[in-house]
């Protein structure tokens, strides 16, 4: 397995789920990734894992760029097990490696997986010297767990942004200038709408911090990564946050003997003659 590098030194290492068809009770027709990343300098360190059942493939892209036990920080934005399912293995070859994550990180980590290992949580204001990087943190609790935050790299402009900005798309292609933006923006748009969209006035407060950062590149922890269309995901994050509709009905009629079909045609020529989409 061989590691993708998203700028010097900084390296995707996750992992592709092809056959994923259901996640959390809606349709993946496309699959998905699980998305980690891997930042060499003076303090190896390793943002976010994949799910349990792929972390072979983890392991191995990690080893395509340095022994994985020299790893000496494991970032966990987000404890659900998509995203810290190879946890046990990755720490087991770890022993003096320390896991940052928020104190609701902490917390969960220790009632998954019942084990001790060395921790320093963080809290938004955050920074942790690497080396010739910081990594500042920013809390987003809600966006779409308690725990949830992100990672920003200011020196290289990169926003590891965990859940927010993902999409379900399994391809060997990583980035958005790669892959259709069509279907990354429809798969993008899926997810809001059955991840993220309960906590939207979250996502409000999320958006202000987000744009006051200097972004070169978005790295979400599920999908492609984006590097040409940022104002495109931004804008339309804030679009679906705020609620706001398009000016469109949606007719829907299921109908045995045509009666209703009858019905809804003639809701159809009410809009019609209003001059309204549907």
């Amino acid at each position: 397995m061989k590691a993708i590098e998203v700028k010097k030194d900084i390296y995707w290492v996750g992992a592709i789920d092809w056959k994923l068809r259901n996640f959390h009770g809606y349709l993946t027709q496309r699959g998905s990734t699980y998305n980690a990343y891997l930042i060499v300098d003076e303090k190896i360190t390793l943002i976010d894992t994949v799910k349990g059942y792929l972390t072979k493939e983890l392991i191995e892209r990690i080893a395509d760029i340095i022994d994985p036990k020299k790893i000496d920080y494991v970032v966990s934005n987000h404890v659900e097990m998509d995203h810290s399912g190879a946890m046990p293995e990755v720490m087991e070859m770890l022993p003096n490696a320390t896991v940052i994550t928020s104190v609701a990180g902490e917390k969960e980590h220790r009632l998954h997986f019942k084990k001790d290992w060395k921790f320093q949580t963080v809290k938004s204001g955050d920074t942790l010297n690497i080396g010739k990087r910081n990594l500042h943190f920013v809390m987003t609790p809600m966006v779409h767990w308690p725990d949830n935050m992100v990672t920003y790299c200011p020196e290289e402009k990169i926003l590891f942004s965990n859940d927010a900005f993902g999409q379900h798309i399994a391809s060997s292609e990583r980035f958005d200038d790669e892959y259709p933006v069509e279907t990354i923006l429809e798969e993008a748009k899926k997810y809001y709408a059955n991840i993220v969209l309960p906590y939207s006035s979250q996502v409000v407060g999320v958006m202000q911090i987000v744009r006051s950062l200097d972004l070169d590149i978005i790295c979400p922890s599920h999908g492609i990564v984006w590097r040409k269309n940022i104002p495109l995901i931004l804008e339309s994050y804030e679009k679906w946050g705020s609620n706001k509709t398009d000016k469109k009905a949606v007719i829907v009629y299921d109908s045995m003997w045509n009666s209703t079909e009858m019905i809804a045609k003639m809701v159809k020529e009410a809009f019609e003659e209003k001059k309204y989409n549907y």
